[in-house]
């Protein structure tokens, strides 16, 4: 399969789907939790040195793949009063972070999964994250199947602690699962 006129193989392909699943994961994730700080936060976290990793890196230009193009060399994926422009393709860091204002139990599994995310590509290719890996082509099929094993493990984690986020938010919510009676 082609992508911005390079061949990738199946298997990055698959891991590509399966890594834009995790992001759509962690996302739903982050957006459970009570009070998003981001929303009304006047110290925007997001620079455009940190969005840089997702068209600096191999393989976050192939998970972007045409979206690249609209990258804004003054803001990232930065949009003022919205937010990131991204739905996957993310910087890892993106992730990864949670300001003083996130640190409540509530975030605890989202930033363990988060952090396992990063830990998926490490040592993939000459002991390098595959982040930094400048050719992911380059990449043998045994690692690429590492790699992939590693991300449905965490997808399907990952999966379980949303429905776990989303059972206990329902457990919370006004008429949930009494009978209503009528008068």
């Amino acid at each position: 399969m082609t992508m911005a006129g390079r061949e990738f193989s199946e298997p990055l392909h698959q891991i590509r789907a399966i890594h834009i699943e995790v992001e759509s994961i962690l996302q739903s994730l982050a957006a459970l939790h009570d009070e998003n700080p981001c929303a009304s936060c006047t110290h925007v976290c997001c620079k455009e040195v940190l969005c840089r990793e997702s068209v600096d890196s191999d393989f976050l230009r192939f998970v972007l793949g045409p979206r690249v193009g609209d990258y804004s060399e003054n803001d990232g994926w930065h949009v003022p009063g919205s937010g990131c422009r991204l739905g996957y393709g993310r910087p890892l860091i993106c992730y990864e972070y949670f300001c003083e204002r996130f640190d409540t139990q509530e975030v605890k599994v989202t930033r363990q999964l988060s952090r396992a995310l990063k830990t998926v590509y490490a040592s993939v290719f000459a002991g390098q994250h595959m982040l930094v890996v400048e050719d992911i082509n380059r990449i043998s099929a045994n690692k690429l199947r590492m790699v992939q094993g590693r991300l449905e493990a965490l997808r399907d984690l990952a999966n379980r602690a949303l429905r776990q986020a989303l059972k206990e938010r329902l457990s919370q919510q006004p008429g949930n699962g009494h009978a209503v009676t009528s008068q």
